[in-house]
């Protein structure tokens, strides 16, 4: 029963765009009475234009980086990478830059409050105040180093 439905809906859709043509004639006779304005930047390339477009390649003397990634320098001194991707080749300039590693992102102050037996933390977050409590004998690496750092600076008025 599937089948047959959708035999009937294909040819009705075939059908369809055949029957068209009518259309098709009076959208021609509005076009060839609109004013027609042709610019060079408007014209897009022809399918002779698009074959016989220079094809990027891996240049020889290309050294091998990492699998499918080469890397060359040309004769003015610029360092260019080459990458090949399941579209073709592609190419940019290899920057320093993007080479070096980017330093950690620096962590919000933590608030620590001492509750005996145990530690509260509390760290302001984009959604607003995080806060968690944690028996000493818990603690991770991470938590013990803002214990011990916290205990290591001189106490303000405030603190006191």
């Amino acid at each position: 029963m599937k089948t047959i439905a959708l035999t009937l809906i294909a040819a009705a859709l075939g059908l369809g765009q055949t029957t068209g043509s009518q259309t098709d004639s009076s959208a021609k006779k509005s076009q060839s009475t609109a004013p027609k304005a042709k610019t060079s930047a408007a014209q897009k390339p022809t399918a002779s234009q698009k074959a016989n477009a220079p094809v990027l390649t891996i240049p020889e003397g290309a050294t091998l980086v990492e699998p499918n990634t080469y890397r060359l320098t040309d004769s003015s001194g610029k360092t260019w990478m080459y990458r090949q991707t399941p579209f073709g080749i592609s190419r940019w300039e290899d920057s320093p830059a993007a080479a070096a590693p980017q330093p950690a992102p620096q962590t919000q102050p933590t608030k620590i409050t001492d509750l005996g037996d145990s530690v509260r933390f509390e760290r302001k977050t984009a959604f607003g105040v995080s806060q968690w409590v944690r028996k000493k004998t818990e603690l991770t690496d991470e938590e013990k180093t803002l214990v011990e750092q916290q205990s290591n600076q001189p106490k303000t008025a405030e603190q006191k």
